[in-house]
C-alpha cells in the first residue's frame, strides 16, 4: 500500500526535471511553467475530499486500481500535448487522479494499520514517500536524455503500473478489507430489549470522536497546512535563495545538505515508529515543533556552510516526525469509515498551504527582509505543533499500546 502511494507521487516527481525541456521543445514560453505546476496543485485540491468521501461508496481495491490506471494513462498521454491549453488540461487531470490516489491510499493505510503498530506503519509510509520522491527526480533526470521529454511521461507511469502488477500477484488484503463490512453485520437483528450491536468501525479509539474529534480535526488540518507551507515556501523556495547567498553554499553542497537531511530522517524513522507505537505523542510533537521552528528562524543568521547545513538537517528531521503523527492520531481517533474524509480534508489543507505559502513568504521577504520571512515560517510551524498538542491533551486518551503520551 505504501508503494502504491509512493509511485502515484512519483508520476509527478519524474516529470519535474522534464517540464522545462518539454516546453522549450514545443516552443512554449518557459513562463507557462508556473501555471502548469499550479494546475497540478489545483487538481489535487479539487480531488482530495471527494475522493476520500467516495471510499464509502466504492469497493476500495477496484476504486484505487481505477484511479491509478487513469493516472498512468493521463500521465503517459501528456507527452502528446502540443499546446499550452492541452498541457494545462492534462496536468490538471493528472492532479485530480494523483491527489485522489494518495488520499485513498492513506485512508486505507490508516484504517487498516494494526492499532499497536500504527507508528511503524506510518513511519514506513514516510520512508517510502521520501524515497519515491528522490527516486522520481533521479529517474526523470536520467531518462530524459535517453528517450526525450515526451517519452519520459510514459516512463513516469511505469512504476505505478508495476506496483499494480505486484498487488495483482500478492494483494494487500489487510488494507483492501479495512473498510469492508464486518461478517457479523449479516446476523439476524437482535430483540428490541437487547443492546444495539457495535458498528463495524466501532472501537475504543472511535469512542473519542465526539468529545475531541472536531478540535482535533482542525488541529490536524493546521498541522498539514503548516508542514506543506514550510516544505514548499521554505525548503523549495526561500532556503535555496538563502543558501546561495548568506549561507555560503553552492548547488552541490546544498544538494549534499538536503541529502543528509533525507538520510537522517530515513535512519530515524524506525526508532520514531517504535516510539510512537509505545504511546509517544506530545513527547515527540513538542520537541520537533521547537527544533523545526528554531532551525527555520535562524537560517538568515547562519553564515557558515556547516551551520546552515546543520539547520537544514534539523528541520528535515522535525518535518519528518510531523509527517508520522497525523496518520497515527487519525487512525486511533476516528472510525475507519471516516478515514477517507479526514485524510481528504487534511491533505486539502496541506495543498492550500503549498499554494499560498510561497506567495506569502516571498511577499514578506520583499517587504521586511529574509529574517522576517523565516520568523513567519518558524512561527507557523510551532503554532501548528502547539495547537495539535493542546488538542491531544484535551482529547480522552485512546486505547493504544502501553506507554507515555
Amino acid at each position: 500500500m505504501c508503494a502504491l502511494i509512493g509511485t502515484a507521487q512519483m508520476t509527478s516527481g519524474v516529470t519535474v526535471p522534464v517540464l522545462p525541456l518539454y516546453l522549450d521543445g514545443h516552443g512554449i514560453a518557459v513562463g507557462v511553467l508556473g501555471p502548469v505546476v499550479a494546475a497540478f496543485a489545483v487538481g489535487r485540491v479539487i480531488a482530495n475530499v471527494p475522493a476520500g468521501l467516495a471510499l464509502r461508496r466504492f469497493p476500495a481495491r477496484a476504486y484505487l486500481w481505477a484511479v491509478l490506471l487513469a493516472l498512468a494513462v493521463v500521465t503517459a498521454l501528456t507527452g502528446l500535448a502540443g499546446s499550452t491549453a492541452t498541457l494545462l488540461g492534462f496536468r490538471l487531470v493528472a492532479g485530480v487522479f494523483g491527489g485522489a490516489a494518495v488520499t485513498i491510499g492513506f485512508a486505507l493505510l490508516v484504517a487498516g494499520a494494526p492499532a499497536d503498530r500504527r507508528g511503524s506503519v506510518m513511519a514506513t509510509a514516510t520512508v517510502v514517500q521520501m524515497s519515491a520522491g528522490a527516486a522520481g527526480a533521479v529517474l526523470g533526470g536520467s531518462v530524459v536524455g535517453l528517450v526525450g521529454p515526451a517519452w519520459t511521461f510514459t516512463v513516469a507511469a511505469i512504476p505505478a503500473l508495476a506496483c499494480l502488477l505486484w498487488d495483482a500477484a500478492r494483494p494487500a488484503t489487510v488494507y483492501w478489507s479495512a473498510l469492508a463490512p464486518s461478517p457479523s453485520s449479516a446476523s439476524p437483528p437482535a430483540s428490541p430489549s437487547a443492546s444495539p450491536p457495535a458498528s463495524p468501525s466501532a472501537s475504543p479509539a472511535a469512542a473519542t470522536v465526539k468529545p475531541g474529534g472536531g478540535a482535533l480535526l482542525v488541529a490536524l488540518c493546521a498541522l498539514s497546512f503548516a508542514t506543506f507551507l514550510v516544505r514548499f515556501a521554505g525548503e523549495q523556495g526561500l532556503v535555496p535563495v538563502l543558501a546561495y547567498g548568506s549561507g555560503g553554499l553552492t548547488p552541490f553542497t546544498l544538494g549534499l545538505a538536503t541529502a543528509a537531511g533525507t538520510v537522517a530522517s530515513l535512519a530515524a524513522m524506525p526508532l520514531i515508529g517504535r516510539w510512537v507505537d509505545r504511546g509517544a505523542r506530545n513527547s515527540l510533537l513538542l520537541p520537533s515543533g521547537i527544533v523545526g521552528a528554531v532551525a527555520l528562524t535562524v537560517l538568515p543568521l547562519l553564515h557558515v556552510p556547516l551551520g546552515f547545513s546543520g539547520a537544514i538537517v534539523a528541520y528535515s528531521l522535525a518535518t519528518s516526525v510531523m509527517g508520522v503523527l497525523p496518520g497515527v492520531v487519525t487512525g486511533e481517533t476516528f472510525p475507519a469509515d471516516a478515514a477517507g474524509a479526514v485524510i481528504g480534508l487534511t491533505r486539502t489543507a496541506g495543498d492550500i498551504g503549498a499554494a499560498v505559502g510561497p506567495l506569502a513568504v516571498f511577499g514578506l521577504a520583499d517587504l521586511a527582509g529574509n529574517l522576517a520571512a523565516c520568523v513567519l515560517l518558524g512561527a507557523v510551524f510551532l503554532a501548528a505543533a502547539l495547537a495539535m498538542a493542546v488538542a491531544l491533551v484535551r482529547r480522552p486518551a485512546p486505547v493504544v499500546a502501553v506507554g507515555a503520551s
